[in-house]
């Protein structure tokens, strides 16, 4: 009896010791996507600047600090969410709802543009909600809170019944008298919104094939740009003579989020970069090419960073990177500090500094996830 009473404890230890061991090799082998989910807490200096210099005591962040002080704009809230679910920060999600809430957020569930100081604006920005409602989601799905889901579907259904035109959704619309827009801009189409709704099964298929044939089936310049939008009541593209990168970057990031090709704006975008000694332009000629203004902007290195992860081009993003970092201003004594700020003017944008702050996001994720 003794024996048999010892060789059971043996098993039961034996058992104890392979599940002890089985644990901990599930977490040393935990997938890639996994581990690339950032810490919470962890802050970046960019962040920081962003929360000492524009984000005022109740969560509005401003425009800038010069000029538009007291200007806030649905734009900002939908990048700041976009951050915090990258992050996994959902004390800073939550409060950032509340400012949503009870400033931004209509009773029909749209999203006003922009707030001059207490006076709101009259219409909204189709990307701006659909980049809200896509945060919503995932963090519902990321932090098991149905709450968001619930507000992300609320959103969704009065987005599509209210933004439609002929299958397709317009810029913008009246908040009051519900009048809409007749063009689509190219770079609004946020393809994980629009997977997210369809898999709520709130999109119709036919708003999301339209929507998605819009995207690739938009015809190229011989310079490798996109157009700029789509007529809906001319049934036709229309590009820009004066090329905004940002536009660009934008709807080739989207593009390839969805599978997409992008190729000759990345030739152009990788000429344009080795013509001027490795710098990148806010604005181009749609004929020549050629940039038409002098200045950096750390939107258009943050794009064309995310733009290069999705297609493989990580040696590139990572020179872009470099460039970009060039531009953030570093004194840790300074309370501009990690802020993409002119220090002698105050120039800054909080639109720099959220897409900066989402492609530095994505390089560190990228870097822990190869490491």
């Amino acid at each position: 009896m003794r024996l048999y009473f010892n060789s059971k404890k043996l098993w039961n230890l034996i058992i104890i010791i392979l599940l002890i061991l089985s644990t901990w090799s599930i977490s040393a082998f935990i997938s890639p996507h996994k581990k690339k989910q950032p810490i919470a807490g962890e802050t970046l200096i960019v962040e920081k600047f962003i929360q000492r210099n524009l984000q005022n005591n109740v969560g509005l962040i401003r425009t800038n600090i010069t000029s538009r002080k007291d200007v806030y704009l649905s734009e900002t809230v939908g990048l700041w969410l976009e951050y915090l679910v990258a992050k996994n920060d959902l004390t800073q999600f939550q409060k950032q709802i509340e400012v949503l809430k009870n400033y931004f957020l209509t009773d029909d569930y749209l999203v006003i543009w922009e707030l001059q100081g207490s006076k709101k604006a009259t219409a909204n920005a189709f990307i701006d909600d659909l980049r809200i409602i896509d945060a919503l989601f995932t963090a519902g799905k990321q932090w098991n809170a149905s709450e968001y889901t619930s507000l992300a579907q609320k959103m969704s259904k009065q987005l599509i019944s209210y933004q439609t035109v002929n299958n397709l959704m317009v810029d913008f619309i009246d908040l009051k008298e519900k009048t809409k827009g007749q063009d689509l801009t190219l770079s609004y189409i946020i393809p994980t919104g629009f997977e997210q709704m369809k898999h709520a099964g709130l999109l119709p298929e036919n708003i999301y094939q339209e929507t998605k044939n819009l995207l690739f089936n938009a015809p190229i310049s011989e310079l490798g740009f996109f157009p700029k939008k789509f007529s809906i009541v001319q049934e036709d593209y229309i590009f820009d003579q004066k090329v905004n990168l940002i536009d660009q970057l934008y709807t080739g990031y989207h593009l390839a989020k969805w599978g997409g090709n992008v190729s000759e704006l990345l030739t152009f975008i990788k000429t344009a970069y080795s013509h001027s000694k490795g710098k990148l332009y806010g604005q181009y000629d749609g004929i020549t090419g050629k940039p038409i203004v002098q200045y950096e902007s750390p939107a258009v290195y943050a794009l064309a960073i995310l733009m290069c992860y999705e297609v493989g081009e990580d040696d590139f993003a990572n020179k872009l990177y470099k460039r970009m970092k060039k531009l953030q201003y570093k004194r840790t004594n300074s309370p501009y500090n990690g802020g993409y700020i002119d220090v002698h003017t105050k120039e800054t944008h909080t639109f720099d500094n959220l897409l900066a702050l989402l492609a530095e996001r994505r390089v560190l994720d990228e870097k822990d996830f190869r490491q």
